[in-house]
């Protein structure tokens, strides 16, 4: 049965904040790829194992966090974390994301540079890369198909990575373009 938060609700005493703790420790242990299997991970927990977010929550968190400086998952960690547990939810879900992956990248950097010039370690590491790449396509199609539910989301969503890809226009000013044409047609209907 899964274990689950209220969401949106101030961390229910000590046990909302550690059970957040706990679900994001265990993330932080096992989040290396970056942003998209990442957001994966932190899908599989919050949504669907515990229950406490649904997906649209993940996806505004991104859409909200993807415009900042700085690391998108982190922010998106903290934002989740502030719906779930307000300010001492962003600050316990922050933390402990960032410390499980932080100790086991300090220890995996360490044998890497002692055991790099191996061949089953470059071999590894080439199937770990694949891997990757096959949990970020999987969670671009997770998170793209309820966003992408009509034409005009889909011109804007091909127009962005064209854009950003071929062009080489910022990505900032791609989301800010996009969201400004998205007011002008809401008010075209």
């Amino acid at each position: 049965m899964p274990e689950t938060m209220v969401p949106g609700s101030r961390a229910d005493g000590v046990g909302g904040l550690a059970r957040l703790a706990w679900a994001l420790l265990r993330v932080g242990a096992v989040a290396f790829g970056g942003l998209g299997s990442t957001l994966a991970l932190i899908e599989r927990e919050l949504v669907g194992r515990r229950r406490a977010l649904a997906r649209e929550d993940v996806t505004e968190a991104l859409t909200y966090t993807k415009l900042l400086p700085g690391s998108t998952v982190v922010q998106v960690v903290a934002y989740l974390g502030w719906r779930l547990g307000g300010w001492p939810g962003s600050a316990v879900a922050t933390v402990c994301f960032l410390l499980p992956s932080a100790a086991i990248m300090l220890a995996l950097g360490y044998g890497y540079s002692h055991l790099a010039d191996l061949a089953g370690v470059a071999a590894a590491r080439r199937g770990i890369l694949a891997a990757v790449v096959g949990l970020l396509l999987l969670t671009l199609h997770r998170l793209a198909a309820p966003v992408l539910s009509n034409l005009w989301a889909r011109v804007l969503a091909l127009a962005a990575f064209l854009v950003v890809g071929l062009v080489g226009v910022s990505a900032v000013l791609a989301v800010v373009v996009a969201g400004a044409l998205g007011v002008v047609a809401a008010r075209g209907r």
